[in-house]
């Protein structure tokens, strides 16, 4: 499938909805439990989506337009939510990610992007040169990866207690 706009929208403006159902008012258990040493749980995964909101989508889309003057994309802070929304409550969190969200949706569609502004380069720190399109498609993949990191997070909290079903459930399968 080639990354189309349109549709990675689609999935970009269902994320905080998915978050919101399956985290909003379940019990500290199921939002703070994680996969064991060093590995986030859904808390932590919300504070990351905000902080990726803030940060890094449209920031780095802005850049590749020209619309910021860069040399290239500021290095982003994968762990900034462990500062950022320690001690917030979820429902707080999960507020201001679909408002950020429904904000950067707006302004990504405000772009008008053609087909030529989805080749245009920026440079990672990291990567080196990539395009829009990568950009955007691994903002939808990174939404999925996370909407999948959460609910592996949940799932494992029940790891022990499934017995012999473990070895027909998938998810707890998957290694972070």
């Amino acid at each position: 499938m080639k990354f189309e706009l349109d549709e990675g929208i689609e999935i970009l403006a269902r994320t905080p909805a998915v978050m919101r159902t399956l985290l909003a008012g379940v019990s500290e258990s199921w939002l703070l439990g994680n996969e064991g040493p060093d590995t986030w749980s859904p808390f932590d995964v919300v504070g990351h989506l905000i902080h990726g909101e803030k940060a890094e989508w449209i920031p780095r889309v802005r850049i590749i337009l020209g619309r910021e003057k860069s040399a290239g994309f500021e290095p982003f802070d994968r762990f900034a939510q462990e500062k950022d929304s320690a001690r917030q409550a979820i429902d707080d969190l999960l507020d201001e990610f679909g408002s950020l969200r429904s904000s950067n949706i707006a302004v990504l569609k405000g772009f008008d992007l053609t087909r030529q502004d989805l080749d245009l380069v920026g440079k990672h720190p990291e990567f080196g040169t990539v395009t829009l399109k990568q950009l955007l498609a691994t903002w939808v993949v990174h939404d999925l990866g996370h909407l999948f990191q959460a609910s592996r997070a949940m799932a494992r909290q029940y790891e022990a207690e499934v017995g012999p079903w473990r070895q027909y459930l998938g998810v707890l399968k998957v290694t972070q």
